[in-house]
């Protein structure tokens, strides 16, 4: 036989609570708390593995947002001692498969939406399974398309705790046999199963171990240094300070560059036909002066050397031909009315 357990209790402003700071704890959540103005932070709670709202059919989307939700009900109660919840807290028996929590979290939620509450619910574990359990937090008034109505006065007496036990002892059960575990729950007690057995009484939270807990909580924040390392200055290259971002600025400009693709080299067309073709078409296009080009054409004074070395008789016939050829060396020093034959051709130029 598997443990059981379940607990019906009320969040009561008469109590002192705050049924927006019940739910921001049982979700691990930061909720905004309109009637103290303040925050309900929680959200630093390691042992909420999931938390979710569940809304009959017809009332208005709003209430699934778990903050609006919650104001609208400490709104809504005007009393001093008004009752704001209903909690139904419940063991998950260890038997049950890790993946089964939320199923029956759900199921067990999903029974009294049908019967008009807004149930928000939350799975809690510490992460050894040894105390895997549910909370279930539910609106006490019926639901409207505008919001609230009157008490739901159906859930104040006896009754609703006896069907509320026999409703998760269904549920469970359904799961356990669906897992193939062949442990049960039973929501009776030992008494009215005539067991000659003391029932257990439920440890819940110890006083002594969160006292403990928040005073090392404490002396670890005392240990945090108020300021951030990375705001104190560091010194660069030649030891005078730098701000940290600064000095990351640079490193970053430094990678950049470093990183920064290089433009292709110029090679010169090394044996490639082609590009040596293109290079002297491209040569052969330049544009240029017709100085430039009478320059050009002529040759250098020591390629004319030759002129200078003895001749031999048969050659003489080819020198005629040659010295012909270039009578235009001199058109730019002969006088307009001169004649071919009234000078010699120099043979010194």
């Amino acid at each position: 036989m598997a443990i059981y357990h379940l607990n019906v209790k009320n969040i009561s402003r008469g109590d002192g609570r705050s049924v927006v700071a019940a739910a921001a704890y049982r979700a691990g959540e930061i909720l905004t708390n309109d009637a103290e103005e303040k925050l309900s932070d929680f959200a630093g709670r390691r042992d909420v593995i999931t938390s979710g709202i569940r809304i009959p059919a017809g009332a208005p989307d709003w209430m699934a947002d778990r903050t609006t939700l919650w104001n609208a009900v400490e709104l809504s109660e005007k009393r001093h001692d008004a009752r704001l919840a209903k909690e139904i807290e419940f063991a998950l028996p260890r038997e049950l498969p890790r993946t089964a929590w939320l199923v029956v979290a759900q199921a067990m939620a999903d029974a009294y939406t049908a019967q008009g509450f807004v149930a928000d619910f939350a799975i809690h574990d510490d992460g050894t399974q040894h105390n895997p359990h549910v909370h279930i937090l539910l609106t006490t008034r019926v639901i409207t398309p505008d919001g609230f109505g009157p008490k739901i006065r159906s859930a104040d007496g006896r009754q609703f705790i006896s069907e509320a036990r026999l409703t998760w002892e269904r549920i469970a059960n359904a799961a356990l046999t669906k897992a193939g575990v062949t442990v049960t729950i039973d929501s009776r007690s030992y008494a009215k199963r005539k067991l000659d057995r003391q029932p257990g009484q439920h440890r819940g939270p110890d006083q002594d171990e969160r006292r403990a807990r928040r005073q090392r909580q404490r002396e670890r924040e005392k240990m945090v240094p108020k300021h951030d390392d990375r705001d104190l200055p560091v010194p660069d290259p030649d030891g005078s300070p730098i701000h940290p971002r600064e000095l990351a600025a640079a490193e970053g400009r430094m990678l950049r560059d470093l990183e920064r693709e290089e433009p292709p080299v110029f090679q010169e067309p090394n044996g490639d036909p082609a590009a040596a073709r293109q290079a002297i078409e491209r040569q052969n296009s330049r544009e240029m002066s017709e100085d430039d080009a009478t320059a050009y054409r002529l040759a250098p004074e020591n390629t004319l050397d030759w002129l200078s070395l003895p001749i031999s008789p048969e050659d003489e016939a080819t020198l005629e031909r040659w010295e012909n050829h270039l009578d235009w060396l001199e058109a730019d020093i002969r006088s307009p009315h001169s004649s071919d034959n009234e000078h010699e051709p120099d043979r010194e130029r």
